[in-house]
């Protein structure tokens, strides 16, 4: 009996160690790249919430003819809606929320963001921002003061396309705009 014993553990232990080695077989390893994480800690009432596209809005202005442009300073009247999310607000930090965009302007027209230039670039055409009354927000220049609320807060915008010469050349439209929070 003793014998059996000592047969039956020695043939487990021998499968036990085959099929370890027949799974290792299976097995390998490969270095599969780098995950960089990034991220900042701020010191202010909130945070600007993440999206798809982080804290980058993507804003698809449409298309507009060119001949619905027959003199400077005229807007296409399609104004696209926009949103900024502040996240987790305090209140007790701050009350009050402003933004300032910044970008690239065309020259002697403050609120107005040139478009990109390149092959196939629109000409004569730029993009104009407004708050959430529809006032024209200037380059550079802070929004209103909008009350915050704990919690989460949407901030509403638009923009529209705005003529910056009597004639406008048809193509396309790519212009960006930076934006600060401001919290007091």
């Amino acid at each position: 009996m003793f014998g059996t014993w000592k047969t039956s553990v020695l043939g487990a232990a021998v499968l036990v160690a085959m099929s370890g080695s027949a799974m290792a077989a299976g097995t390998a390893s490969v270095q599969g790249g780098n995950v960089h994480f990034t991220g900042t800690v701020i010191d202010a009432a909130c945070s600007v919430a993440m999206g798809d596209a982080g804290s980058n809005v993507e804003v698809d202005m449409g298309q507009v003819r060119s001949a619905k442009f027959t003199a400077v300073d005229m807007v296409a009247n399609q104004k696209v809606p926009f949103t900024i999310t502040l996240a987790d607000c305090d209140t007790t930090v701050s009350a009050n929320a402003q933004v300032t965009f910044n970008g690239n302007g065309v020259a002697g027209k403050t609120s107005v963001l040139a478009n990109g230039a390149g092959p196939g670039s629109a000409a004569g055409v730029g993009i104009q921002i407004y708050d959430n009354t529809g006032a024209t927000l200037n380059l550079g220049v802070a929004s209103a003061k909008t009350a915050l609320i704990n919690g989460n807060n949407t901030l509403h915008f638009s923009a529209d396309y705005i003529s910056t010469a009597a004639a406008v050349v048809s193509g396309s439209v790519d212009a960006t705009a930076t934006f600060t929070m401001t919290y007091s």
